[in-house]
């Protein structure tokens, strides 16, 4: 099973359960930025105590996933690992309702089709979230990782002309991340 396969079947399940979704992490700032390899998911998602038991029960049995650590990190407003068998195709989601921006990432999240996860249209998070994001993810690294860094700096590179920098600005103040924009902005 490929990862477009594995993520279709995850797809499908976040659908059936009504959970608002959009694809983050390495894929979006390699879809908005300069293409690398990655080997896992990021999803941010609107899950909850309520629906979270709906979207398990819709995995197929080829997922793994352990449902009290999943509900525990819901509560914790921490991510949680989905697996699928054999491939080891390991998504991770994130409840959107645990990061400041996060429900304004699921409204602004755009519909790609060119993601190489999907024919159908998919829902990313934007350009300006996803760098957010990597900044805001940086920061709280201890800002020494070079592949965040390098991912910012393609996001900016490659998007620099379109990012809405009143949106930037407004979150990388909600996030304390304001010189962090200023240094990526200024490459």
């Amino acid at each position: 099973m490929t990862a477009r396969d594995a993520f279709a079947l995850l797809r499908s399940a976040l659908g059936e359960s009504a959970v608002r979704y959009a694809v983050g992490g390495s894929w979006a700032s390699s879809a908005f930025g300069e293409p690398r390899f990655t080997n896992g998911f990021d999803i941010l998602a609107d899950l909850t105590q309520d629906n979270l038991d709906r979207f398990l029960g819709g995995l197929p049995a080829t997922f793994y996933v352990d449902a009290d650590a999943a509900r525990s990190a819901i509560t914790a407003g921490r991510a949680f690992n989905v697996i699928q068998r054999p491939s080891a195709v390991k998504f991770d989601l994130f409840p959107a309702r645990a990061f400041p921006l996060g429900g304004e990432e699921l409204k602004r999240a755009v519909l790609l089709s060119e993601s190489g996860l999907s024919e159908a249209p998919t829902p990313f998070v934007t350009p300006e979230d996803i760098l957010l994001a990597k900044l805001h993810w940086f920061r709280a690294g201890g800002e020494v990782s070079e592949v965040q860094w390098r991912d910012i700096q393609g996001i900016v590179r490659s998007r620099r002309a379109t990012l809405d920098l009143p949106y930037l600005q407004y979150g990388a103040a909600k996030l304390g991340i304001s010189d962090l924009l200023e240094k990526a902005l200024s490459l």
